[in-house]
């Protein structure tokens, strides 16, 4: 199990190449590689992808938990409010 710390990490599972975004995009019923990509280039995911992803068998066996996806989206509104 991989130590997560980021949205970008999760989404590295896949791999680093654009291919591998088009594969997580075949994941994720809906999902294009194009939002797979900006996803990543913001380093988060919307909640929305959640479940999708959680259902993902690489995911599961990755450790992704929605509490790791909550502690992450967590930290993105803490930097915003310190930023404010």
């Amino acid at each position: 199990m991989a130590d997560l710390t980021s949205f970008r990490e999760i989404i590295e599972l896949w791999g680093t190449s654009h291919g591998s975004r088009i594969a997580m995009a075949a994941d994720l019923p809906g999902a294009t590689s194009t939002q797979v990509t900006k996803w990543w280039q913001r380093d988060s995911i919307p909640a929305e992808w959640w479940q999708s992803l959680l259902a993902t068998d690489r995911a599961a066996s990755s450790g992704v938990t929605a509490g790791l996806l909550t502690e992450l989206a967590a930290r993105e509104v803490e930097v915003v409010e310190a930023r404010a």
